[in-house]
């Protein structure tokens, strides 16, 4: 197999780490390569590439919030902004180390005030540690939400995140976004979850509060479908999954020892040994 090869497959394995096991990811991918210089050199773009998707937040020095790194507030290479902060950044996509912090100027009236009504929501709605961001696009009729929120309890074997991006187009009132979950569990096993849809809605464009309220309405009606569906994997998908009877047509009597069973005849259904 080629370099370019395998780069390309750990890249795979890196992009798709569940929430906040990227370290072990990237350790597992180094251990398995032997720390070749020249694959984990070819890794830098696939970090850039997951911390983009999944909405990773990192630390301004002074800054009494994280800040989210997507593809809506990039500058360049590497360069993010930040419009309630008033700061763009230089950032390590490997390290996730802030460098060359200075001031930006690029908000607006009707981005401060969505991002109120923004914040507003995210501490209603969503568990610390979560996130948020506002930014104005390239269109100046178009602005950017992204909200993620992160649940991490590694010592109980589980991680999860909700992340949502819209865009709102001020002028003709329209709303398009995705929302995506992600949760993660490995104790005695390896399960998992993950969840897109893409979403749609309309708001008042002379009213920018009512963007917020359309996404609102959006992410409540997702988790009562999510609630829906889980409600139903018992007696839908999970029972196709395997028998409720074993072959035998009669349950396990479990007050007996597992050593009263004679393995042939009791449970196989077949005759015993003589």
């Amino acid at each position: 197999m080629s370099v370019q090869a395998k780069v390309k497959a750990a890249s795979e394995f890196l992009n798709d780490a569940p929430p906040g096991e990227i370290k072990q990811v990237y350790d597992d991918i180094k251990s398995i390569v032997e720390e070749d210089g020249d694959i984990i050199d070819g890794l830098e773009s696939a970090f850039e590439s997951y911390n983009l998707s999944e909405f990773v937040t990192v630390n301004i020095p002074g800054a009494e919030k994280a800040v989210v790194v997507s593809k809506y507030n990039k500058l360049g290479s590497g360069t993010f902004f930040d419009p309630e902060l008033g700061k763009c950044f230089s950032l390590d996509h490997r390290s996730l180390q802030v460098s060359g912090v200075e001031e930006y100027d690029g908000d607006g009236d009707s981005v401060a005030s969505i991002t109120g009504d923004v914040k507003h929501y995210v501490l209603e709605h969503y568990p610390n540690p979560s996130s948020y961001g506002v930014f104005p696009q390239a269109s100046k009729d178009e602005i950017a939400i992204v909200i993620v929120g992160n649940k991490y309890s590694p010592s109980n074997f589980w991680n999860g995140r909700w992340r949502s991006s819209y865009v709102a187009n001020l002028s003709s009132g329209s709303l398009e976004g995705t929302i995506a979950i992600d949760v993660h569990y490995y104790e005695d096993g390896n399960v998992r979850l993950k969840s897109t849809k893409p979403v749609e809605s309309d708001f008042k464009s002379a009213q920018t509060s009512s963007i917020v309220k359309s996404i609102a309405a959006l992410e409540r009606s997702y988790q009562e479908e999510l609630n829906r569906e889980f409600g139903g994997l018992s007696d839908g998908a999970f029972k196709s999954l395997r028998r409720q009877l074993p072959v035998t047509r009669s349950k396990i009597e479990w007050g007996k020892t597992i050593g009263a069973y004679r393995l042939g005849q009791d449970i196989g259904g077949g005759r015993s040994a003589k």
